[in-house]
């Protein structure tokens, strides 16, 4: 019985951020951008607006005790600008958490959520596809990083399948060196685990999953002078590794 109030429950706040998605991309987004003609305020305005209700999200699945998010040493991100930002993904709604975290932030978010009737308008002004080429990930990467936003990217490509061997993306990794920005690494856990690549995504068992963020060092690589690109960014990539899987 609990198991299905719980589904119910989390069937509930999927609706609510759908409905919420439908109204902030059919209505609040479009009136924003006709009420702000300065590219760099819409913006401001579009990264702030997903970041409050994507806060107001997470704060309504941890009300019905669904999850519960222990941040540690994640409260530092609230000023951090200019930042890559890279996790794990175990389950469905990492990135919400996490931009719900860090103000300041796009993240890059695979092509089909572009096509996803609930969310395609309110990530296609502000979010990054990952199917665009290398040379213009860099060349738009660049431009939201100086301009004082965080890019959060999930390495994986796609959520964590417990047990199986993790290959990273190295695009970070190459938006790094190019750009000589830093790159924060945060690990994240969830126990029990729910909304994992293999499971239903209402099925969320019988107890609060606990939400564990962890903040670890930054990473910040010197390229030698004699070394190619690519064996840089594998560097960076197998350091990025260490960190966000390793204890």
């Amino acid at each position: 019985m609990i198991r299905v109030i719980r589904s119910f429950l989390c069937l509930l706040c999927f609706v609510i951020f759908g409905v919420g998605a439908l109204g902030l991309g059919g209505i609040i987004f479009p009136i924003m951008l006709f009420i702000y003609r300065n590219p760099a305020k819409r913006r401001q305005i579009l990264s702030k607006s997903i970041h409050i209700s994507w806060k107001f999200f997470v704060w309504l699945m941890a009300g019905m005790r669904l999850i519960s998010v222990r941040c540690g040493n994640m409260l530092q991100l609230k000023t951090v600008r200019g930042h890559i930002i890279i996790a794990n993904h175990p389950s469905l709604i990492d990135v919400v958490i996490l931009i719900s975290l860090i103000p300041n932030s796009v993240c890059v978010v695979k092509k089909s959520l572009f096509h996803n009737l609930f969310i395609k308008k309110v990530i296609q002004h502000i979010y990054l596809s990952n199917d665009m080429s290398a040379d213009e990930f860099i060349v738009r990467g660049t431009e939201f990083l100086d301009n004082g936003y965080n890019i959060l990217i999930f390495p994986e490509g796609t959520r964590t399948v417990k047990g199986r061997k993790t290959r990273l993306h190295r695009g970070f990794a190459y938006l790094h060196i190019k750009t000589g920005k830093p790159v924060l690494p945060i690990c994240i856990e969830n126990v029990p685990q729910i909304l994992g690549k293999m499971q239903k995504w209402y099925d969320i068992g019988t107890r609060t999953s606990v939400y564990t963020l962890k903040l670890k060092p930054e990473i910040s690589y010197n390229m030698p002078e004699n070394q190619s690109l690519r064996d840089a960014a594998i560097s960076v990539t197998n350091l990025a590794a260490g960190a966000i899987f390793e204890p």
